[in-house]
């Protein structure tokens, strides 16, 4: 390992721990011990810190923070217990509309046995800090950007990492990997938001504005309706929980990412991606749009995920970290 990778494993590793994100906890008092020699010892000697059994699956999630453009940028961050398990390239996973980086959490714990698995809060949403006003895409892209260099990526330091993006997250990654193809190197993209000019300029005056907050509570019904009560029955009610207080978190922001992704000229962009590009297409609202932007890319592979509608990235977590992992780590999806 040389010096560079170290330094950005033991900035990683300084972040405080998240007990609870332990894949195999066994306990509160456990996971409160580890949190408390994490504390005291912020870098390498992680695997001496763990008990026998803590974690089966060897991962552990910690949170980081970086500084962007517009403040702070915060992260979620998988790795191995074990430093000597980090043998893959990192994978970077941005988030949909309105949720945070936490959206990702039994993928990251899946994905990241091997390597390290970074999941930012765009800018505005989850615990990064907001910009003044709605930003383009290739604005955001610019801020994602500045996390990676600062963690060290990039071609200053250790070159590019893979993507994943869905719903928003998509077209984060794809900016990226047209402005700074030093940064990304193959690209994962379910349910891509693509819609004809003028579909997307209806999309945008549906969307890209506020819905605000009533003290009858009407937004907050209809989210937990969505997230809790429409929920695919496998996903439990306490992970449906998870993600509608996540949504809450960016406030009267919401729609804001809006503006950047049907302001966004995909029809033009994504025919520049240059990087080879994964698309499981599942059966969610996006299913025909994604079908559709695949034949944009210059390099792309399709996979048929379609028996999955709701909850991908908790029923479907499994199947989509062996999916990544061999296109990812082999070259190929199939």
């Amino acid at each position: 390992m040389n010096e560079h990778r170290r330094s950005i494993l033991k900035t990683l590793a300084a972040a405080p721990l998240l007990p609870l994100a332990l894949s195999g906890c066994q306990g509160a008092k456990q996971a409160s011990a580890v949190a408390s020699a994490a504390a005291t010892s912020p870098i390498t000697p992680l695997p001496d810190l763990l008990p026998a059994g803590i974690a089966s699956d060897g991962v552990i999630i910690r949170r980081q923070y970086v500084d962007g453009p517009f403040g702070q940028i915060h992260m979620h961050v998988a790795r191995p217990v074990r430093s000597a398990a980090l043998q893959r390239r990192p994978l970077v996973c941005f988030h949909p509309t309105a949720v945070s980086g936490h959206y990702y959490r039994d993928l990251m714990l899946r994905m990241g046995r091997d390597r390290l698995v970074i999941a930012p809060d765009t800018p505005g949403y989850g615990r990064s800090d907001p910009p003044p006003e709605p930003q383009s895409m290739k604005v955001l892209a610019q801020s994602a950007a500045a996390a990676l260099d600062a963690l060290g990526f990039g071609r200053r330091g250790e070159g590019a990492v893979d993507m994943l993006g869905f719903h928003t997250g998509v077209f984060l990654a794809t900016e990226l990997a047209i402005e700074r193809p030093d940064l990304v190197h193959r690209l994962v993209l379910p349910g891509i938001p693509f819609y004809e000019p003028a579909v997307q300029k209806e999309k945008y005056a549906q969307y890209a504005k506020a819905v605000p907050f009533d003290e009858a509570g009407s937004k907050v019904r209809k989210e937990w309706a969505f997230w809790v009560e429409q929920r695919d029955p496998r996903t439990s009610v306490g992970r449906g929980a998870e993600n509608f207080a996540d949504q809450l978190q960016s406030l009267d922001r919401g729609w804001w990412a809006y503006h950047s992704v049907f302001s966004y000229p995909a029809q033009d962009r994504l025919p520049l991606v240059r990087q080879p590009v994964l698309v499981p297409l599942i059966a969610d609202s996006l299913q025909l749009n994604t079908l559709a932007a695949t034949a944009l890319f210059a390099n792309v592979t399709v996979e048929d995920l379609t028996d999955i509608q709701r909850s991908f990235f908790v029923v479907g977590a499994d199947r989509l970290a062996s999916l990544c992992r061999r296109f990812l780590d082999s070259g190929t999806a199939s």
